[in-house]
């Protein structure tokens, strides 16, 4: 069977739920410790790809952005020989930033600290004074790289990686044949919130995003199926419910057709599960896909602190061309409003969840079987973890709803 026939075949063997299914149980220091998010920083966050931006916001060569969302100084070009490159933002002089503006465009790469210059393959070019410096390898003082790859007009970066780009997509890239190469980031937003970022995660986990689809709103959802498939990544399937299913054009939540949205550009390759369904891929560790037929929207967590949390909304619709881009499409417009109302929910769900997790009494979490997407989310993230956390910051560790106080 296609994993749409097996996520169908799942959601049509449930009955109301299992009811008497063991809660997750996540344990509060893994939400308020340092060195567990420190453990994060190197051995999730230094090991993943990331999404750095996409093509759109450096479309032609010599156009270059910083990117600091894992607080590590990154430098994306788009070089002259029509190459995405990045570097870690640190001239090989006297680690100073070899640029200081977020965005710009030149052909050179120069230090404001003491001039020295790099091309835009990372070489360095010229150092002033340069018979100051004895025995002076020009070769051997090139920027450092840091592994860059493209997939679908979306730029990803890799400090570590143990594999190239496709191997980390697994299976998910294998399922997905959407055709996203000429789509283009319409509208990006964010809110900081003073909470630990894996409670961002669980709250979005728990309540998958469900976009409002032209003239109908944003319909409403059923239970979702939630399933880790190879390399780490989870797809949640969340059918629209009855009325939603019907208004759609659908005979049903489980009967799924090629969809498209009214007057605006449909994204192809998004097939019959992706066109009728509010699906979300949830690329670890911190990226989540929900598609719709006329764009695609994007959630991306970042971690500032063990306290801190950096969330972004953003929309991507097919290229607009030479046109202004269509914000006011009536559409988009709405979509647009749902995505900053989606900031402010979750803002208004964890207000106040840092503090709960620090209360000297709490042990942490237990969230019930209908959160099946946080706990597979969660072993995965203990996955990367294991050999260098303590045991009892692990999933599963916190004795259910018993209160006492946390060992020191």
């Amino acid at each position: 069977m296609s994993p749409a026939d097996d996520v169908r075949a799942r959601l049509q063997a449930r009955s109301g739920g299992s009811g008497d299914a063991e809660p997750v149980r996540l344990p509060a220091r893994r939400f308020v410790d340092r060195a567990f998010y420190e453990a994060e920083r190197a051995e999730v966050f230094g090991r993943a790809w990331l999404l750095a931006g996409r093509l759109d916001e450096i479309a032609r060569p010599g156009l270059y952005m910083t990117w600091e969302k894992t607080r590590v100084p990154l430098l994306v070009v788009h070089a002259v020989d029509d190459v995405i490159r990045c570097f870690y933002n640190s001239c090989r002089h006297r680690g100073a930033p070899v640029v200081r503006v977020p965005r710009g465009r030149n052909r050179a790469l120069r230090c404001q600290y003491h001039s020295w210059t790099y091309d835009t393959s990372g070489k360095l070019v010229s150092v002033p004074d340069e018979r100051d410096f004895v025995d002076l390898r020009r070769e051997e003082r090139s920027l450092v790289p840091v592994a860059c790859d493209i997939a679908n007009s979306a730029i990803f970066v890799n400090e570590a990686p143990e594999g190239g780009l496709g191997s980390w997509f697994g299976g998910a890239g294998e399922e997905l044949t959407v055709e996203s190469e000429g789509l283009r980031t319409l509208d990006q937003r964010s809110v900081t919130l003073p909470v630990n970022w894996k409670r961002v995660i669980g709250n979005l986990l728990a309540s998958p995003p469900a976009p409002p689809r032209p003239g109908l709103g944003a319909p409403a959802i059923t239970d979702a199926d939630a399933e880790l498939v190879d390399g780490g990544h989870l797809r949640i399937v969340a059918p629209f419910d009855a009325a939603g299913a019907s208004a759609l054009g659908l005979s049903g939540p489980l009967d799924w057709a090629n969809l498209s949205d009214a007057d605006l550009p449909t994204i192809a390759g998004l097939g019959p599960m992706l066109s009728s369904t509010a699906t979300t891929w949830v690329f670890f560790p911190n990226l989540f896909v929900t598609y719709t037929p006329s764009g695609i929207f994007n959630f991306t967590v970042w971690p500032g602190d063990e306290e801190t949390t950096l969330l972004e909304a953003t929309w991507l619709a097919p290229d607009w061309g030479e046109e202004d881009a269509p914000v006011e499409h009536p559409a988009w417009r709405e979509r647009i409003e749902w995505a900053q109302a989606r900031l402010d929910a979750v803002a208004a769900d964890l207000e106040g969840a840092q503090d709960e997790m620090k209360e000297p009494a709490r042990q942490g979490l237990s969230l019930q079987d209908d959160c099946e997407a946080v706990r597979l989310w969660n072993e995965n993230l203990d996955s990367h973890l294991r050999a260098v956390v303590p045991p009892d910051t692990l999933t599963g560790a916190a004795p259910g709803e018993v209160r006492s106080p946390l060992a020191t």
